[in-house]
């Protein structure tokens, strides 16, 4: 199958900031469903290599052959967008997807009624956000994404993480509790600032009942209280989920210590339990069997909704 990739740019007029991407089209006149490819934490670009491996680039190709269009960029700050990373929060993301959404829908070669977002980890809590924003957005996945919010996320990230190295069980239900603590001071902060001092007081205390290791006493504090971290430890999903009557996929990997499928799953399908179109499954995320069940899935949802003719 012929496939067209155009580098192309749109602008987020919120934040003055100009975006880098890449829009792959099937072969053919269209017009054509297409998603946005929506990555997770970190300095992505447009592919969001993980582990040398090019995640959207794999399933944008997937959906292509399939006769699905796909736009992909670079996050802000990053690689050939402009704006800034630093101090940049899940909403300010939300906001770039969103612009994503609006410039697809100006194409004449994307049909603007069956438009989705697909969104991995972090990505996959901005595609309900921005699906709720959105009235444009037809349906949304989610990759390996929290349900749950983000300071209990972060608590059963780092006990389940302890477990595989095999730290004795009161370690880490001690640890347990003092993370909670000290995200409930952050959350509870008026200011970055304050949430800094309560931060430093905490992680100093932690230090001394010998539940933080001294050698994080100094980032600690500064890490955990960014723009990103306190935006995200008071983040809750299933707030935008419980909004929403367009179809959802989610898909959760029963391996994954960083969003442990069990808890995460179980919110989300709570959330979405009046949504007589969610489809909630755990697998092994980005394995082929996962990537088949994703691509099958948009597919079969662009089919069900009219298509819009071409002139």
């Amino acid at each position: 199958m012929s496939l067209i990739k155009k580098e192309v740019s749109f602008d987020n007029p919120s934040a003055a900031i100009k975006l880098a991407a890449t829009l792959s089209l099937p072969e053919g006149k269209g017009p054509f469903p297409a998603v946005v490819l929506i990555s997770g934490t970190g300095r992505n670009t447009r592919d969001e290599e993980v582990d040398g491996h090019q995640c959207f680039l794999v399933i944008a190709d997937a959906l292509n052959r399939r006769g699905i269009a796909v736009l992909r960029y670079d996050k802000r700050g990053v690689g050939g967008s402009s704006g800034g990373y630093l101090g940049a929060t899940t909403a300010d993301f939300a906001s770039d997807a969103n612009a994503a959404v609006n410039f697809l829908k100006t194409d004449a070669r994307i049909d603007a009624r069956r438009i989705g977002v697909v969104g991995h980890s972090e990505g996959g809590i901005i595609a309900p956000a921005v699906a709720a924003e959105n009235k444009h957005v037809a349906f949304f996945v989610m990759i390996a994404s929290p349900g749950i919010r983000g300071d209990k996320l972060f608590v059963l990230q780092s006990a389940m993480t302890a477990q595989v190295y095999g730290v004795p069980a009161d370690i880490i239900a001690r640890r347990k509790l003092f993370d909670q603590r000290l995200y409930d001071a952050i959350i509870s902060a008026p200011t970055g600032e304050a949430a800094r001092e309560q931060a430093e007081a905490l992680v100093a205390r932690g230090v001394a009942d010998k539940v933080i290791d001294a050698n994080d006493a100094e980032t600690l504090p500064m890490s955990l209280t960014s723009a990103w971290q306190r935006h995200f430890l008071a983040y809750d999903p299933a707030i935008a989920l419980r909004k929403l009557n367009v179809p959802v996929l989610a898909l959760n990997g029963s391996l994954d210590v960083q969003v442990p499928a069990t808890e995460n799953l179980a919110a989300i399908r709570t959330a979405l339990r009046d949504n007589k179109d969610a489809t909630v499954l755990d697998d092994e995320t980005m394995a082929p069997g996962a990537l088949k069940i994703i691509t099958d899935w948009v597919a079969a949802h662009c089919m069900r909704i009219p298509r819009n003719q071409a002139d």
